[in-house]
């Protein structure tokens, strides 16, 4: 009898770690959240939570490639910029945590489309910045035989694409009401009438005083 019941037990152990085991192919704790940083016609920059480790691999391509078939990236930053994409073509990122001897965890997946190419106007270049204050940010830009743009602006890390902005005809511009010590991210496109945009500036990053 007590032969029967040591099988028992050692058959009931068993079958608990197989269960535990069931439905978990990943040696260590993966990322939670991929956020884009800015989207472009030809390129994404994004970022993702790196709490949870310090090297990953990412693979990326048109949505619904297969793994293994796109393009392989591996990197120790906490952020990383793609570029050579297809204007108005959707593409898939998938990202996990590179754990070393335990392998790789499982992928989370992040999905975008990447804009139109704009060529209507010119796109305002050298934004420069004038008087800081601890809840404003003067800044201009040079023109480039333009005569009216709009301006978006946001907390770092700011996606312009997915924020409403206000319309200027003016080549410089005096932000309000900000917050102390904040760091901000502005961009300014031309707004080319019934052409639609320019494409954005480069970002104009800022830190307001204390």
């Amino acid at each position: 009898m007590k032969k029967y019941l040591l099988l028992v037990c050692a058959i009931l152990v068993l079958v608990s770690c197989n269960k535990d085991d069931e439905g978990s192919n990943s040696n260590c704790s993966g990322p939670t959240t991929i956020d884009a940083i800015l989207l472009t016609s030809t390129s994404l920059s994004f970022e993702w939570d790196t709490s949870t480790g310090t090297a990953w691999q990412f693979e990326y391509g048109p949505t619904g490639f297969d793994l293994g078939t796109g393009t392989v990236i591996s990197t120790s930053e906490e952020d990383f910029l793609i570029t050579g994409l297809t204007p108005l073509t959707a593409y898939t990122v998938h990202l996990r945590n590179n754990c070393g001897s335990n392998g790789f965890s499982d992928y989370i997946s992040y999905d975008f489309t990447t804009l139109q190419t704009v060529v209507n106007c010119n796109k305002p270049t050298n934004l420069t910045l004038g008087l800081i204050t601890s809840n404003s940010v003067a800044f201009s830009w040079n023109e480039n035989n333009e005569t009216a743009w709009e301006i978006k602006f946001g907390v770092s890390p700011y996606v312009p694409d997915a924020n409403p902005g206000f319309p200027t005809s003016q080549s410089s511009y005096n932000l309000t009401g900000l917050s102390p010590s904040t760091t901000y991210e502005i961009y300014v496109r031309a707004n080319c009438g019934s052409g639609g945009y320019s494409e954005y500036s480069l970002a104009l990053v800022v830190t307001t005083n204390p």
